[in-house]
């Protein structure tokens, strides 16, 4: 069993890892290790929504677990697998409803295998529709899970975007989707050093208007922080100043 480590301060080496290690194999790897828990799983598919149709995975789970998932067939009875697919909101292992003797003895062998109990999976989207899911799981304490996933679950959300992101452009040749004129003329106005409720009177548009079209654009460029992304945006060419 791993110490849980505070995501929020380590989101943006998780994001150096994400981009700079040479296979994703070794990204989940290291971020297993960066995270501080037990296990890390990438699942998305070629068909880009069923992820028993040319399933892509990586996984730090024991080969024994692998083996025994492939030879079971879990992936047709597994209920994480089953809920993360199907939904958009990230949920803890606790809240999922199982439904058939099978799912109860997957995951009864799964906790023998080492695997949770505690676990949390994030389920990511790209432009096209390509989903994926990004799952962490860990054995200790049920009140010491249950604060690490509620003080950390922004930073995880944000570490499964970027893998996301990665898998697709660098598997399936899926391109980052190009920013609205909003996000544009927004980000282009803090490049100036305005602030949101400056920006809100120049465009004539609500100040939480403004601040979603910055978090937009912040997450399609893969930004932690407004300033990063207008940096990144002037670096791209997409805004000048």
């Amino acid at each position: 069993m791993s110490p849980l480590i505070p995501v929020e301060t380590i989101v943006e080496r998780a994001f150096d890892v994400i981009e700079s290690v040479d296979s994703v194999e070794n990204v989940v790897s290291d971020l297993r290790t960066l995270l501080g828990v037990d296990h890390v799983v990438y699942n998305c598919s070629g068909s880009g929504s069923d992820p028993t149709v040319r399933p892509y995975v990586k996984m730090t789970y024991p080969s024994d677990w692998i083996k025994r998932y492939v030879l079971m067939d879990y992936a047709n009875v597994d209920p994480v697998l089953k809920r993360g697919f199907s939904s958009a909101l990230a949920f803890d292992w606790s809240e999922i409803v199982v439904k058939s003797a099978q799912e109860q003895a997957m995951l009864r062998d799964a906790i023998g295998h080492g695997i949770g109990p505690h676990g949390l999976s994030i389920p990511v989207t790209s432009r096209l529709g390509h989903r994926g899911l990004f799952s962490v799981s860990h054995s200790g304490d049920v009140d010491v899970w249950r604060r690490y996933r509620a003080d950390n679950i922004k930073g995880l959300v944000d570490i499964a975007n970027r893998i996301h992101r990665r898998v697709l452009q660098q598997e399936f040749g899926e391109t980052r989707a190009h920013l609205t004129v909003r996000e544009v003329e927004c980000l282009s106005w803090s490049a100036q050093g305005k602030e949101a409720a400056d920006i809100a009177g120049i465009l004539d548009i609500s100040v939480h208007t403004v601040r979603d079209y910055l978090k937009s654009a912040r997450f399609k460029l893969d930004c932690v922080n407004v300033a990063q992304a207008v940096s990144k945006a002037i670096a791209h060419g997409l805004i000048s100043v």
